[in-house]
């Protein structure tokens, strides 16, 4: 009698999970309208070239970065030079102590353009990965949408131990980006741009429609 009652109660949990569209046997939660979806952000940048691209542009940030830097660098050795040179060979006590004072300030003044270069370009980099999310989010939303999934997650193994293979929505939205973002192929581009190349063998310059880490550094410095 006990063993009847016990079979009519996991009768009862199956009916109802059932009912919830959770099927016994069936690892797909697809079917369940508001249910989780996970991207993994990172696949879908290297598959659809979007983090060689991030890496580029912040390769050129730093590049742009660090020539003012060093060129802080050449402007204070300069200054000092030309002090030296105007004390002569013997200078006086004092003339000795203010080629210290100026040699510490411009010292500092270094140490605080190399300090505000690293967190423009941390920002720099942040700024380059919240623009690829916004661009990935409406496609991820369409794509969990198509499946009955409302809520779309990254996935992060330190967080997820385990992903159901029915909400993991990463190639499905690698598919829809790129239809809608195609990418020329790689021979066809470099056959069409080399007489370009040939006739004009200056490179043309970057557009830069915002303002960059190099812009910012000398409103800073200034």
């Amino acid at each position: 009698m006990r063993n009847f009652r016990v079979c009519l109660a996991l009768s009862g949990v199956s009916i109802l999970l059932t009912g919830c569209g959770m099927q016994f046997g069936s690892s797909s939660l697809s079917a369940t309208r508001g249910g989780l979806a996970v991207v993994d952000l990172d696949k879908v940048a290297t598959e659809t070239g979007k983090s060689l691209e991030m890496k580029r542009s912040l390769e050129l940030q730093e590049n742009s970065v660090k020539q003012q830097v060093v060129s802080a660098q050449l402007s204070a050795n300069s200054q000092l030079e030309t002090k030296k040179q105007e004390f002569g060979e013997t200078p006086t006590e004092d003339q000795q102590k203010d080629l210290v004072r100026f040699s510490m300030n411009a010292r500092n003044a270094l140490g605080k353009i190399q300090n505000q270069a690293g967190t423009l370009l941390g920002q720099y980099k942040q700024d380059q990965i919240a623009k690829f999310r916004l661009e990935i989010k409406p496609i991820a939303q369409e794509v969990a949408s198509r499946r009955g999934l409302s809520v779309v997650i990254p996935k992060n193994e330190g967080l997820l131990l385990a992903v159901d293979p029915g909400v993991d929505i990463t190639e499905d939205v690698i598919k829809v980006y790129l239809e809608k973002h195609p990418t020329p192929n790689p021979m066809t581009a470099s056959e069409t741009q080399a007489p370009a190349t040939e006739k004009n063998s200056t490179p043309s310059a970057p557009v830069r429609t915002a303002t960059t880490p190099n812009q910012r550094l000398e409103k800073k410095s200034n």
